[in-house]
């Protein structure tokens, strides 16, 4: 197989044709900063053609799968100006351009959820073919309460959802955890410890290898082309917000710790 590229934020297990991907910022609770989305965006794609890698796991490190955003990256935009525009935009594709490579690999691609997954972190979630929670993982899409929208993750949280759920869960950002992820489908498999969290694991691995990947790639490339994402467009409706008033309060009060005016 191709050799796996070198990462500064993710570290990476190759096991019996399996790639388990660990975000590997602890201390940031695994936040998406753009080295973070590269690497994820870099691997994945390594692994394209190589069809004795049957499966992709993503999970993260220090019992969190990912916070979301990177603040520092927020910051760097808050305080930018008149290039707050141009900044959010390059941050919006960066993300969106791994939604898409994460969705369109020709592997199978499973989330590990345990801790919380928030915003850009729900949006792998969806992006991938299977969903694996822990009962007591927390889930939310926050990006209305600080003024923003959840453009690059729209489409996927749409097809994984369905309209009245997803429609739901991004406009009012409501806070919920695996159990009710489970419940309403978001969630195709819930754990209530670690052993059964590893059997879960094992089970769908176990799966996946009575399938030949041949197929499930051609599978996979079908099922893509009836699913469109405009990166640019989600990541300019995206920066739209970020520039608005309510972009800008919505940050401020984020970082001040107190309610935007609206609330």
């Amino acid at each position: 197989m191709k050799k796996l590229p070198e990462t500064k934020s993710c570290i990476l297990e190759l096991d019996n044709g399996w790639l388990t991907i660990w975000f590997n910022r602890p201390e940031k609770r695994n936040a998406l900063s753009d080295t973070l989305l590269n690497d994820i965006k870099d691997t994945v794609e390594s692994v394209n053609n190589d069809r004795s890698i049957r499966g992709i796991i993503f999970r993260g490190k220090g019992g969190n799968f990912c916070s979301g955003a990177d603040l520092d990256g927020i910051k760097k935009i808050a305080s930018s100006g008149k290039n707050a525009r141009d900044l959010a935009i390059n941050m919006s594709m960066t993300a969106g351009s791994t939604f898409e490579v994460i969705n369109k690999s020709p592997q199978i691609t499973v989330s590990v959820v345990e801790g919380s997954s928030m915003a850009g972190a729900f949006g792998i979630a969806c992006a991938t073919d299977l969903l694996i929670t822990m009962s007591d993982a927390s889930y939310a899409l926050t990006e209305t309460k600080i003024g923003l929208t959840p453009a690059q993750i729209a489409p996927y949280v749409l097809n994984r959802l369905g309209f009245a759920q997803a429609k739901r869960l991004m406009l009012f950002g409501s806070l919920f955890d695996g159990n009710e992820a489970f419940k309403m489908g978001m969630a195709d498999h819930i754990a209530y410890d670690e052993g059964q969290l590893k059997e879960l694991i094992g089970k769908v691995k176990s799966d996946v290898r009575k399938c030949a990947p041949n197929a499930i790639s051609i599978t996979k490339r079908i099922i893509a082309q009836n699913h469109s994402v405009d990166p640019q467009k989600a990541a300019e409706l995206f920066a739209d917000c970020v520039t608005h008033k309510e972009g800008r309060e919505g940050f401020a009060s984020f970082f001040e710790k107190r309610k935007p005016y609206w609330s």
